[in-house]
This record gives C-alpha cells, structure tokens and sequence, in this order.
C-alpha cells in the first residue's frame, strides 16, 4: 500500500491498519504496524488467500499523538 507523505515538522512515524472488515482492523488504535517516517510505501505479509482486506494509515507525532485514519482502501489477496 501507499500514501501521501505529511509535511508535518513533528512526523515521527507512520502506522498501518488492517482488517477483513471495512473499517474494522486487527490492530487496537495506537497498535497500528509501525513502518517508520522515512517511507510512505509499505508491504503486509502473511495474509490469508482470496480473503478481502481493509486498509489504512495513520500518522504520530513525538507526544505520540496520533491522526485520524486515512481514506481506507481494500485488496482481494490473490
């Protein structure tokens, strides 16, 4: 998945959501994938074969204060 980058001085980091229902994700809120701030590309492993997923991202800044989650996108796992 990808996303736009945030122009935010204080970005510490990225964070990944993802779920087999539209806006239900495995992750608790602030348990989100950490994928560092220096990409804004990120590849899930090891999800299940023809199953749907839901995607999202969200953005933290040093007090660990975290954004709303970003526009959701979904994938049919071939």
């Amino acid at each position: 998945m990808a996303w736009d980058a945030v122009t935010d001085e204080n970005l510490q980091g990225y964070r990944v959501y993802y779920g087999t229902f539209a806006g239900t994700y495995l992750q608790s809120p602030g348990q989100g994938l950490p994928v560092g701030n220096g990409t804004t590309t990120y590849k899930v492993t090891g999800l299940s074969t023809g199953a749907t997923y839901y995607f999202a991202v969200t953005a933290y800044d040093s007090r660990g204060d975290e954004s709303a989650y970003s526009n959701e996108v979904h994938k049919v796992i071939p």
